[in-house]
């Protein structure tokens, strides 16, 4: 399963941090420019902290005569001069209480005029103790209330010696008008210059977010692969959309703890399988194993009282259980090697046909014996080749007239067929036996099964002994088909396969 882009988790992870980083790079600028503002307010009060106390030192006339009356022209004339110099500054006559008196203020409207307006008289003290204050010292601006903004103050001269200072002179480095002119500046030059530094950063930011989580990421991502890989032949059609790599694997996890458990289901049925294997193993092949020892004891045993017919009779049972016994082994090598797939079928056209003929003439002897009849079904004289390996369909075919006359009663009959079918030769063997019941039919090919029907005749020697329709299944499979079976009981069995034409 491959994840849409956007569900990725380095993408999803870029799409959180990047956001983020934007709004932090924002605070940092705005705190940027308040810490750059600070300093520059700094720097101008520093340059300019003893302005006021010039002012008053250096006045002709007092700006407040002994009667406490402004001299308003000697103030317009001090601010005249002292604005010439810095027209940022504007220059005001504070009382006692910190009261405007009077101002130099050309271009104030009406009803805005600051005299008659209080000023916070804290930093004005602060600026006046003589010892230097930690700057920026704000101050109020009369002429626009609740602004704070970089002052300068010194205390006026009493008109005579030993009265209170009349009032203050109060300077304002930074107007309203500059402040405003310059806050138009500053903007213009640092907003789209931020903007454009703030997309760039932040730009490269998800680039290189986009890139790093990619990189930590990719052992997660060959973990899910892998994992991936292990279930690509179960996929569940009906699992839920991952959101990402975490919960596909989470998914993939899953899907394999339920594969694992499946597959220890199959090893404990595998290893109880195996144990009645032996089980069955070590019977049939103890019994023949006992007879052999028993006639041969006999024999050895009682070789003065037995008489040649009889000691002959005793050593062809013992030659008899020796083959069973031999046959019983080449079954088990054979059904083993079928089941670890190093049997390669050798493929090669010939007559099915004539081979149907070669494996009845074999057992008319048997089925004789039996009182079972054995014979080619009319119609079977087909000429068509077919390609497989014919040694082993030959073995399949034994296997299967085996199976057939020993589940046959005497007076009965085994029927093998040839037919066409569906572009292929369908080979049929066709008893008229005891039948299999259906509950039986799934378990027929398995190893060692045996559901023999009461009235079945006895095991005959070089009988497969539950070997050999697991046998047939094997090698049938290896021709790329599949053995078919039609039964009731008491009805008779039919075993069907089919092998391909040659060309």
């Amino acid at each position: 399963m491959t994840l849409p882009l956007l569900r990725r988790l380095h993408v999803r992870a870029a799409l959180v941090v990047v956001p983020v980083l934007a709004a932090l790079a924002l605070a940092i600028l705005w705190t940027a420019e308040q810490q750059a503002r600070a300093v520059g307010l700094q720097a101008t009060q520093r340059l300019n902290l003893g302005l006021a106390a010039y002012v008053v030192a250096h006045q002709a006339e007092p700006l407040v005569d002994a009667s406490g009356r402004v001299n308003r022209a000697a103030v317009r004339t001090m601010a005249t001069q002292a604005m010439m110099v810095n027209p940022a500054i504007e220059v005001y006559v504070l009382d006692a209480a910190g009261v405007v008196r009077a101002h130099a203020l050309a271009d104030t409207p009406a009803g805005a005029d600051p005299v008659g307006r209080a000023v916070d008289l804290a930093p004005v003290r602060a600026l006046s103790t003589g010892v230097p204050p930690r700057l920026p010292v704000l101050g109020d601006d009369p002429r626009q209330p609740g602004r704070r903004t970089i002052v300068s103050a010194a205390p006026l001269p009493a008109a005579q010696a030993g009265d209170a200072s009349p009032g203050w002179l109060y300077v304002v480095l930074q107007g309203a008008a500059a402040q405003s002119a310059a806050d138009a500046l500053a903007q213009s030059r640092r907003l789209p210059e931020g903007a454009l530094m703030l997309g760039v950063a932040v730009l490269l930011a998800g680039v290189v977010l986009v890139l790093a989580f990619a990189r930590l990421t990719r052992p997660l991502h060959r973990l899910t692969s892998r994992v991936q890989g292990i279930l690509r032949d179960e996929v569940d059609p009906a699992a839920p959309v991952a959101r990402d790599e975490i919960a596909l694997l989470e998914a993939a996890i899953g899907a394999m703890q339920s594969r694992i458990e499946l597959q220890l289901e199959r090893l404990r049925e595998a290893d109880r399988m195996r144990r009645e294997l032996v089980s069955n193993i070590s019977h049939d092949l103890r019994t023949p194993l006992s007879n052999i020892q028993g006639y041969v004891e006999t024999v050895l045993l009682r070789a003065d009282r037995l008489d040649a017919a009889a000691r002959e009779q005793h050593l062809r049972t013992a030659l008899r259980h020796a083959d069973l016994l031999g046959k019983r082994i080449a079954d088990l090598f054979q059904l083993s090697t079928l089941d670890a797939g190093r049997v390669a079928p050798v493929l090669e056209a010939f007559c099915l046909a004539e081979l149907l003929q070669d494996v009845v003439a074999g057992y008319r002897l048997e089925a004789g014996r039996r009182g079972v009849r054995i014979e080619l079904d009319a119609g079977s004289q087909l000429t068509t080749l077919v390609r497989a390996d014919i040694r082993l369909i030959e073995r399949v075919l034994q296997n299967l007239v085996d199976n057939a006359l020993r589940h046959t009663p005497a007076g009965g009959a085994v029927t093998l067929g040839l037919a066409p079918r569906d572009g292929r030769v369908e080979v049929s063997v066709r008893d008229t036996g005891t039948g299999i019941a259906q509950e039986d039919l799934p378990h027929i090919f398995e190893r060692y099964w045996r559901g023999e029907q009461a009235g079945a005749a006895p095991l005959a020697p070089g009988s497969s002994a539950g070997l050999g329709l697991a046998i047939v299944q094997r090698i049938v499979e290896l021709h790329g088909s599949a053995v078919q079976v039609r039964s009731a009981p008491r009805e008779g069995a039919c075993f069907l396969f089919g092998l391909a034409v040659a060309a």
